[in-house]
């Protein structure tokens, strides 16, 4: 069964994932901070940084900076196209 994926900001269908690369050295997975629709995606993007800035990590965890990515219902994290145009 499709739900609706929506803005974390609004209730627009979301278009964009907000995530940063995480490992604890055997599995890697992104750590979502946002789900965007496009008028969202400049606030939400500015919001993750802040948040990711912040995380404490424990040894042997690695934690990249936030990117952009398109939403694909359907499609695993890491398979997500990264849309670095976005990423302001």
């Amino acid at each position: 069964m499709n739900y609706p994926i929506i803005c974390y900001s609004c209730a627009s269908p979301a278009e964009y994932k907000v995530a940063a690369e995480w490992s604890d050295g055997q599995t890697r997975e992104l750590k979502t901070y946002a789900l965007s629709c496009g008028a969202c995606l400049a606030a939400n993007f500015a919001k993750a940084k802040v948040k990711q800035a912040r995380c404490r990590l424990l040894p042997g965890e690695t934690l990249n900076v936030p990117r952009v990515f398109a939403m694909c219902r359907g499609t695993r994290d890491l398979k997500l196209e990264r849309k670095p145009e976005l990423e302001v």
